[in-house]
């Protein structure tokens, strides 16, 4: 089967592999370059962590998939330091990881019960829900192994027009491009797009222990593979919509309340940021993951899907192959029934 897919992010070179180990003809666009955009950066966090069951399940199998990729690169592409989260989600949270089953913690981040509730990087207050299955991605080494397998396949190029494939199937997994192209197909996807800053600091001295991942009410934050710890900032969307913000008033934005942050909250690290990286998420996106499919046309998208990367590229490749077989035996679905 002859499959195109659009968007070389993670998710997109997870499909692609998928599709690749399956034996299908695969080819690979790209606009501007593999691993940047939304997937730019060298690191995420990975989390079972969530306020939905279903997300903290899908986590948890997703976890698995990491450990398989991690036994193909020959090196750990998820660390083991654990994961907590701080604020009002902990209660919430907590309750999801109960009913999904997935084992966690509260308590006191001081206490030396577990790792994930132990050595939490700056000053908490109150409980934290410590997440033992969490930790940094390596997703630049992640991105290393998936191009062993589709470097081959890739090929540059704005793609316009989806009638202008010859293909069995279209997989689109193109970040901010997806709305404007799943139109085509009838399909509506969030198109609002905000500016994102993440900035990296250094310690002031190093670490006898890995800090845990950490999320709590303004921030998130994580190590990254070069030893630098990574802070994000959780700006209101009216400030960073990129239809009435420039991406130099956010960044100014996002500097002064990071770095305000480490000042006052993680005395560990020196306030002055490293580096930084930029992207433009969508307006409103939160956790999630939602697929649609018009025909022979398969789209993904959603929010913070970085740790979900193996669990999708295999669904996505497992759907694909699927509806082309129930199209070989008989009349397509209904294009109109677009959820999945």
């Amino acid at each position: 089967m002859r499959v195109t897919v659009v968007g070389a992010g993670i998710v997109g070179l997870a499909t692609a592999d998928a599709l690749l180990r399956r034996g299908h003809d695969v080819t690979v666009l790209e606009a501007r370059r593999p691993l940047g955009a939304r997937s730019v950066g060298s690191s995420r966090i990975f989390r079972s962590a969530h306020g939905d069951p279903d997300l903290v399940a899908a986590a948890v199998e997703a976890r698995g998939l990491w450990d398989a990729w991690s036994e193909r690169a020959g090196r750990p592409l998820l660390g083991d330091e654990g994961a907590v989260v701080s604020g009002p989600r902990v209660d919430a949270w907590a309750a999801a990881m109960a009913a999904a089953g997935a084992p966690h913690q509260v308590g006191d981040p001081l206490s030396a019960c577990s790792t994930a509730l132990s050595g939490t990087l700056g000053r908490t207050d109150g409980p934290v829900l410590g997440d033992p299955s969490g930790g940094a991605l390596d997703l630049a080494g992640a991105g290393e192994l998936l191009l062993r397998t589709t470097k081959p396949h890739l090929r540059p190029g704005r793609v316009v027009d989806l009638d202008e494939f010859d293909a069995d199937a279209i997989v689109l997994t193109a970040g901010a491009g997806t709305a404007e192209l799943a139109a085509q197909r009838g399909i509506a996807v969030p198109a609002e797009l905000a500016h994102h800053v993440r900035f990296a600091f250094r310690f002031r001295e190093r670490p006898a222990v890995i800090p845990p991942a950490h999320i709590d009410d303004a921030t998130y934050q994580h190590r990254t593979p070069d030893g630098t710890w990574a802070v994000g900032g959780h700006l209101p969307d009216e400030v960073t919509a990129t239809a009435t913000n420039s991406l130099d008033d956010v960044r100014r934005r996002s500097r002064e309340a990071v770095t305000a942050h480490v000042r006052e909250r993680l005395p560990e690290l020196d306030p002055e940021p490293v580096d930084e990286i930029t992207c433009t998420p969508t307006v409103g996106e939160g956790d999630g993951v939602r697929t649609a499919r018009a025909g022979n046309v398969h789209v993904l998208w959603g929010g913070n899907l970085a740790k979900f990367a193996p669990l999708l590229g295999e669904r996505l490749a497992a759907a694909v192959a699927e509806d082309h077989v129930a199209h070989a035996i008989g009349p397509p679905d209904d294009p109109a029934d677009h959820g999945r």
